[in-house]
């Protein structure tokens, strides 16, 4: 009987502590021990990527899965990348990280939230076509990245000295 009773108190005491411990979150929590626990597992190549559409995700009301959309995405910045001697995956990270760090200017400029687009195709039109100053802002950082419009990365940077350019918008 008194086996009995520490059994049933160590079960209670048990699900109790994983009950609390493994409680619902809310739809819109990320977890960013999980989060970087995912990204560490991945190459960097598709790190940089997975960053790129979290840099948009903080802005749309239901972002791609860059699980799903990096596969291509890699592929497409990579087959831009000139001289494609130097389309490396090495290369494509320095225009990923630049990409978001354009992103994370654009996000902050807008002042933009979860709610502000709908879809990542949306907030990439509206970089690419609006008129607002953080539209502008987004397409200079944007044109330094990919070298377009007479546009260079600032000298002395990791993406300058790859020198390399892209043939055109991998991300549209």
């Amino acid at each position: 009987m008194r086996i009995l009773r520490i059994v049933f108190l160590f079960s209670f005491i048990l699900s109790s502590v994983l009950s609390i411990h493994c409680r619902r979150k809310k739809k819109d929590d990320i977890d960013p021990q999980l989060l970087s626990a995912i990204l560490s597992q991945a190459s960097p190549i598709e790190s940089a990527c997975q960053r790129f559409i979290l840099s948009e995700a903080a802005c749309v009301s239901v972002p791609d899965s860059g699980i799903v959309v990096c596969p291509n995405l890699i592929s497409s910045v990579k087959s831009r990348i000139l001289p494609t001697t130097k389309a490396t995956d090495s290369v494509a990270v320095l225009y990923f990280n630049c990409f978001t760090e354009a992103n994370v200017l654009y996000n902050s400029a807008k002042g933009c939230g979860k709610s502000s687009f709908n879809t990542n195709k949306l907030y990439r039109d509206t970089q690419r076509a609006g008129t607002a100053d953080a539209e502008v802002v987004w397409r200079e950082a944007f044109d330094r990245c990919a070298s377009l419009n007479d546009k260079f990365p600032d000298p002395g940077t990791d993406l300058a000295r790859s020198e390399t350019t892209l043939s055109g918008d991998p991300i549209r």
